[in-house]
């Protein structure tokens, strides 16, 4: 058996808005850890379910990249529809979340219980799902379900930190940099999938979001115990394997790992889908106090217009700028 994880983030670069950084685990029956040919395909095992094109997918379900599946035209549905269906499928016989905390709750995700610190994010959890009928998904999930029987594939487990934008500024002041902050969550996601699938030799995933190449000293502070071995560092990949008595993982640090990966292209969708939910909610309760403002993705330029706009309702609310931008 085969368990292939996969780890990637959305809301790394905007001004505005949560980081989001998501994991997905598959666990595939008929296949090795250590399989010569390399990480399986799992669009082609899944192909009568899922594909990677919008276009000619002959109602299977899109699976890939989140920004190639956020269009102007869909909004979220394609995201929604990708990880609801595979929740469904993970859930199995109990029910699917039904609003933004229970499938917080689901990701593991905890600090929205303390949302109340920021306003905007505040007040009563929208319902799920938001761009899709709930019989929409039933079928994909159906349909999704039992190719995933006939295939031996099976999704264990999606996850997602959500850093707020409080949390997100006080971790930059302390570290200096985005991108050792971001790499404290996928961190935790290859911890969790250590503790829990060691023991099943799991070979993992992770997009590479900056020009880093050389992960080893980092890997040594999440796992000091492990031994650690360099298979490859290159601008392309950057790959090594943890080992121990009773467990191993191989992990691979990939540049665009979301196009050859699935379980990575998942961890995409599902953090997408949890920011922009999140994102409405922003929007929504700014719009509220201000209803000719113009919503925002929350990424630069839109973003400092955004802020411009509410300059003045900063002021009339009392609300620190400093608590609602981001800082890089």
């Amino acid at each position: 058996m085969l368990i292939y994880a996969g780890i990637d983030e959305a809301g790394y670069g905007p001004l505005l808005g949560p980081l989001v950084v998501g994991r997905s685990v598959f666990a595939l029956r008929d296949a090795e850890p250590d399989d010569a040919q390399g990480l399986p395909n799992l669009w082609d095992i899944l192909n009568k379910a899922v594909c990677q094109r919008l276009s000619g997918r002959a109602g299977r379900i899109p699976v890939n990249d989140s920004k190639k599946l956020k269009t102007k035209a869909a909004g979220v549905k394609h995201l929604e529809m990708g990880v609801m269906s595979f929740c469904s499928v993970m859930q199995d016989t109990l029910p699917r979340p039904t609003d933004l905390g229970q499938w917080l709750d689901l990701l593991g995700e905890t600090t929205h219980h303390q949302r109340h610190v920021l306003p905007w994010y505040d007040g009563p959890w929208q319902s799920l799902p938001t761009a899709n009928t709930d019989a929409e998904i039933n079928v994909a999930a159906n349909m999704l379900k039992h190719e995933m029987k006939d295939k031996a594939v099976k999704i264990l487990d999606m996850g997602a930190a959500v850093v707020m934008e409080d949390r997100f500024n006080h971790m930059v002041a302390n570290t200096r940099s985005k991108a050792s902050l971001s790499f404290t969550f996928v961190a935790s996601h290859l911890d969790t999938i250590w503790q829990r699938w060691g023991k099943h030799h799991p070979q993992v995933v992770v997009d590479r979001q900056s020009g880093r190449t050389h992960y080893l000293n980092l890997l040594r502070q999440v796992f000091p115990d492990a031994q650690l071995t360099i298979i490859s560092e290159s601008s392309k990949e950057s790959h090594y394997q943890l080992q121990m008595p009773q467990r191993s993982m191989q992990v691979r640090f990939l540049v665009d790992a979301e196009a050859a990966n699935m379980p990575v292209a998942l961890a995409s969708m599902l953090s997408k889908y949890t920011r922009e939910v999140f994102m409405d909610r922003l929007n929504h309760w700014f719009i509220n106090h201000q209803p000719d403002l113009k919503p925002t993705a929350g990424y630069a330029q839109d973003g400092k217009r955004f802020l411009e706009d509410i300059e003045g309702l900063l002021k009339t609310l009392k609300i620190d700028r400093s608590r609602l931008a981001r800082q890089s």
